[in-house]
């Protein structure tokens, strides 16, 4: 009982430091980039739409398919959805970064209870978790350097990377890193990457394609943030 308690309080703490770093970050970029009443209501109406994707939406594709169709599905309607809208409505990054972080915070707190969101989410795999701060991180960075960058190498994992889970789901029928679905985030990701970059764009959606394959850092990682980086350097490589 003794160390059921200790456990049990250790998971609180956990819990209250990540709700305080939440908070903290919330605070500071707030007080960095307050944003207008119609970006609050924006944010306002897409949290609503991205709990109904995660918990209700995701669910009947979980049930219908299985749970990594599900997780691919989360991030088209989710991340991907965001990236698309985010320049289009709001004039400061402080909602897409709270968002973010709020649907981190959202992710990994059923973790710490042992009580995954197990229509999507697999054990000891944080990816979900991760894509929402590189989300943060993608956005919080480049608004104001340039935001096509953040949008596109969010879109590279949020669909590029979206799409591989489905056609390896329905070609391997179960999660593995195969050839075919290498082949589809490398054309969907091109498509994407000229359409917002140019030839830079499609440059980099070969780099993120191989970033994807390699196992050492979860994807949710390192494609948007390798990608990222490399759009920011390619035009100081250029002639």
């Amino acid at each position: 009982m003794i160390v059921e308690n200790d456990l049990t309080n250790r998971k609180k703490i956990y819990l209250a430091v990540l709700i305080a770093l939440f908070l903290l970050a919330s605070a500071l970029v707030m007080f960095t980039w307050f944003p207008s009443p119609s970006e609050i209501l924006w944010g306002g109406i897409l949290v609503v739409w991205v709990l109904i994707v995660v918990f209700w939406l995701s669910k009947i594709v979980s049930r219908k398919w299985n749970k990594y169709v599900a997780r691919k599905f989360i991030h088209f309607f989710t991340g991907g959805l965001v990236a698309v809208i985010a320049p289009y409505i709001f004039e400061v990054p402080t909602i897409p970064v709270l968002g973010a972080l709020f649907m981190a915070l959202v992710t990994v707190a059923p973790r710490i209870w042992n009580k995954d969101l197990d229509w999507f989410q697999i054990e000891k795999n944080f990816g979900d978790t991760w894509f929402c701060i590189s989300f943060a991180i993608l956005f919080l960075t480049f608004w104001y350097i340039d935001k096509v960058i953040a949008i596109t190498a969010a879109l590279f994992m949020a669909v590029g990377d979206g799409v591989t889970g489905i056609v390896r789901n329905k070609v391997y029928k179960r999660h593995v890193k195969g050839f075919w679905g290498s082949v589809a985030m490398l054309i969907v990701s091109a498509v994407i990457g000229v359409l917002y970059k140019g030839i830079p764009g499609v440059v980099t959606a070969i780099i993120a394609t191989i970033i994807e394959k390699i196992p050492l850092i979860d994807d949710n990682i390192s494609v948007p943030l390798v990608s990222a980086g490399v759009l920011y350097i390619i035009p100081f490589l250029m002639p």
